[in-house]
């Protein structure tokens, strides 16, 4: 006979389920530290997450790497104080949610002068439409003004300037001058300034360097205007002490610009980095070989391509390597523009009116009419449609400029 299976009756089968789902006293302490176990975790990944908004301690010295919210500032070799570190004054609503724009700066101090300052501009949150390059990397007036590349939100360029100090320009420039005066250290008015830009869609990181010329045998100056400073890159090449020392901070540049490059997508440089040194005593000839040096290392890199190599190649050996920027304004261009497309139309025009009039001399007099009132006619609609009217791409890199220590204009 088969015994039918036992069943537990209703009265019985609550309190057994009843069990199953309430803890004891053990159950509910274990439950209770396991809770606590996740709050402590959530409270200790905050900090992690948070860190972008947590300023560097001022005082604090930092030495080859400045870490910055998933980027980093490869540092010359030595010991770098931070002098401020806060939000920047600039705002742009065309950006977005941006959230804000960082500003640390840091001393490099020898004795009791501040040798050099770094600033460093970044973004804190990413965003979604690019940053672009500054506007001093444009410039014609400088010592040097490169844009290495400019393409969709891409963009990296750099720059050599002359920036007065002595002008509190920004919250951030105004705390650490008042660290740096509470230290008893001095600060230069005017200083040569190695500015760089690299930025992508999402990034940015704007970094200047800028130079006391006291401290490399260079006497300082004390000026109201940017434009009368000896460091013009008109006045340099009169100028043998200020020329060395701008010609190595251009040389410099050229190397120090990939590593904000690298900097960008957080990557650590894999060398060391020092200070431009000026070159004194060098030829002409032995500066054209250290710049050939330098373009074969950022041909082997994939920098520059192999006919941007050959032609700056050429330019050396043809031209020097020259201590200011020649670039042309869009002044120059639309000018140069208008005379070549004059001499075109001209030739063409003078033989349809002998054509037409039967008459050298009247042939002529409506040629020079047409030279001169068309011409003119021709200028003015290319610089007002390259100035005004001209669309950029959407995904075109802008230029923007952010507030910065002192001024350079």
């Amino acid at each position: 006979m088969t015994a039918a299976p036992m069943t537990a009756s209703p009265m019985t089968a609550a309190p057994m389920a009843a069990a199953r789902v309430m803890p004891g006293p053990a159950h509910r302490g274990a439950i209770a530290w396991l809770w606590a176990a996740i709050a402590m975790m959530m409270l200790a990944s905050g900090p992690v997450v948070a860190r972008a908004d947590t300023n560097l301690t001022v005082g604090r010295s930092v030495e080859r790497l400045l870490q910055l919210d998933g980027k980093q500032v490869a540092l010359p070799t030595g010991s770098w104080i931070v002098a401020a570190d806060g939000a920047n004054d600039w705002s742009d609503p065309s950006i977005g949610a941006y959230g804000y724009l960082r500003t640390i700066i840091l001393f490099r101090v020898v004795n009791d002068r501040v040798d050099t300052i770094l600033e460093v501009n970044t973004n804190v949150l990413p965003t979604t439409d690019g940053w672009g390059t500054a506007s001093d990397c444009a410039r014609t007036d400088l010592v040097l003004a490169v844009i290495r590349y400019r393409a969709g939100w891409d963009g990296s360029c750099y720059f050599v300037t002359h920036t007065l100090l002595s002008k509190e320009s920004t919250t951030v420039w105004h705390n650490a001058r008042n660290f740096a005066a509470a230290k008893g250290w001095r600060l230069s008015p005017v200083s040569l300034t190695a500015g760089f830009r690299a930025a992508d869609r999402s990034d940015v990181l704007d970094v200047r360097y800028h130079f006391a010329p006291e401290t490399r045998g260079i006497p300082g100056e004390s000026i109201a205007q940017w434009q009368d400073s000896h460091w013009m890159s008109a006045r340099l090449d009169a100028d043998p002490p200020r020329y060395a020392f701008a010609r190595a901070v251009s040389d410099w540049a050229v190397s120090y610009s990939t590593m904000i490059d690298l900097g960008l997508k957080n990557r650590t440089p894999d060398r060391a980095v020092a200070l431009p040194q000026i070159a004194g005593g060098q030829t002409a000839e032995d500066l054209i070989a250290r710049r050939l040096a330098e373009l074969e290392i950022l041909r082997q890199a994939g920098t520059v391509t192999a006919e941007e190599y050959a032609e700056q190649t050429k330019a050396l050996h043809d031209y020097g390597s020259g201590s200011s920027s020649g670039v042309p304004d869009i002044g120059v261009i639309t000018a140069v523009k208008a005379i070549s497309y004059r001499v075109i139309v001209s030739i063409s025009h003078i033989f349809v009116d002998y054509y037409w009039t039967g008459n050298y001399v009247a042939a002529g007099a409506l040629e020079v009419l047409q030279i001169t009132i068309n011409s003119t006619k021709f200028y003015f609609h290319e610089l007002a449609w390259a100035k005004y009217m001209g669309v950029p791409r959407g995904d075109a890199a802008r230029t923007l400029d952010f507030k910065y220590i002192g001024s350079d204009v």
